[in-house]
C-alpha cells in the first residue's frame, strides 16, 4: 500500500472549483440549456430587442468564424461552436490554465418568431453580432361595409 502525502492546498483548490461550478449552475440557470449538450465553456452574450428585430452580441475570442454555426427555427436561435487550444507545442506541464476551450452551445428563445430571410451575422474582433428580423404577424383583415 502506497502512502500518499496530504496536500491541503490541493484539496482546498479542488473543493473551491467544485463549489464554483455548483454555484454557477445554481445561480445562472439561463446559461445552461436543458435540451442542449453540456458545454466545455459558455460564452457571454447580450440579447436585446428593437422595434423590428432582435440583436444578439456574443463574445467569442480566439474562435475562427468557420468554427461557429448559427441556426434559427421559429422563435429559437442556436449558436454552436468550438474554441481550440492554441499552443505552439504541447508543453511538458502547465503552470496555469485559465482560458477555457472546447465546444459550446447556446440556445435563446425569443419573444416572437423570426423571419429566416431577415437574419444576418457579422463576426469581427471576437464579437459575433446576429440580427434577426421579426416575422410579420399576419392577422385577419377586418371586412369593410359593402364587401
Amino acid at each position: 500500500m502506497a502512502i500518499r502525502g496530504w496536500d491541503p492546498l490541493g484539496d482546498i483548490l479542488s473543493l473551491q472549483e467544485t463549489m464554483n461550478r455548483l454555484l454557477e449552475e445554481a445561480l445562472a440557470p439561463e446559461r445552461s440549456t436543458p435540451h442542449m449538450p453540456p458545454s466545455g465553456w459558455t460564452p457571454a452574450a447580450d440579447v436585446y430587442e428593437t422595434g423590428d428585430s432582435f440583436v444578439v452580441l456574443m463574445e467569442l475570442p480566439g474562435i475562427d468564424e468557420d468554427d461557429v454555426e448559427v441556426s434559427v427555427d421559429g422563435d429559437r436561435l442556436v449558436v454552436k461552436g468550438e474554441r481550440r487550444p492554441r499552443l505552439p507545442a504541447r508543453p511538458d506541464r502547465f503552470h496555469r490554465m485559465e482560458r477555457s476551450h472546447g465546444s459550446f452551445a447556446r440556445q435563446f428563445v425569443l419573444s416572437q418568431a423570426v423571419d429566416p430571410d431577415e437574419v444576418s451575422a457579422q463576426f469581427r474582433d471576437g464579437l459575433l453580432r446576429i440580427e434577426l428580423g421579426k416575422a410579420r404577424v399576419r392577422g385577419a383583415r377586418r371586412a369593410e361595409k359593402g364587401e
